[in-house]
């Protein structure tokens, strides 16, 4: 009988290994995908500087001659993918007092608007360059509400309770008497990658994607660049 079992159990699996239906295994093979790297053109690139949070920002006067230049390229580890598509998205992040005197912030752009669409970009790992103006910002958002007392829907740009300065679409930090009452407007620039075979790649893993902790190379990547005025 001992001796039956031996030459029975090993026959019996492969009999169950051989019958496995592969479709239904849990543990698919890892598909080719695509990221980007974006920065702020014009700041080194010694240890990601060109992309760390406020490398470059909105002056306080003069917006309406200032401007943000930038730099993206996108990046295959595999070269089995192509994108043909760049889309770049900003979010304006106001913060301000609601009438209760609590800080609040809002994101006014729901996760971002499209601001700037880069068609037939550079090939992998080459540079694509676009700029971003403080009336670029303002013309995506001049018709966007806020009810700053929880009633009623007032323009962003038309809130009495805290106006704009003079000849400035975007606003600094609020401080009376040395107190910072509400920050500065704030931006979140990110993308959306579409290949040419019509995927379209906007979410990656945080840590290593986002925040790559690599050192500096061509392959290196990230998800958003902030800045803000000041």
């Amino acid at each position: 009988m001992k001796q039956l079992l031996k030459y029975a159990v090993p026959a019996f699996i492969t009999l169950l290994l051989g019958c496995r239906d592969e479709s239904l295994n849990p543990n698919k093979p890892w598909e080719s995908g695509v990221h980007a790297l974006g920065v702020f053109d014009g700041v080194a690139e010694a240890a990601k500087a060109n992309f760390a949070t406020n490398a470059k920002t909105f002056p306080l006067t003069g917006q309406d001659a200032a401007k943000i230049d930038f730099k993206i390229r996108w990046v295959t580890l595999d070269n089995k993918l192509t994108v043909s598509k760049i889309v770049v998205k900003v979010d304006m992040i106001e913060s301000y007092t609601d009438s209760d005197g609590n800080p609040k912030i809002a994101s006014l752009g729901g996760g971002g608007k499209v601001v700037k669409t880069i068609d037939s970009p550079a090939a992998n790992r080459q540079w694509n360059n676009f700029s971003l103006t403080p009336a670029d910002v303002y013309n995506l958002y001049k018709d966007v509400t806020v009810k700053y007392d929880k009633v009623n829907a007032v323009k962003v740009f038309e809130n009495p309770a805290r106006p704009r300065p003079a000849g400035a679409r975007l606003r600094g930090p609020l401080v009376v008497a040395g107190k910072t009452i509400s920050n500065a407007d704030a931006f979140v620039v990110t993308w959306e990658l579409t290949t040419t075979d019509g995927l379209v790649y906007k979410v990656w893993n945080e840590d290593s994607v986002c925040l790559d902790p690599t050192p500096v190379s061509q392959a290196n990547s990230n998800c958003r660049l902030n800045f803000i005025v000041r």
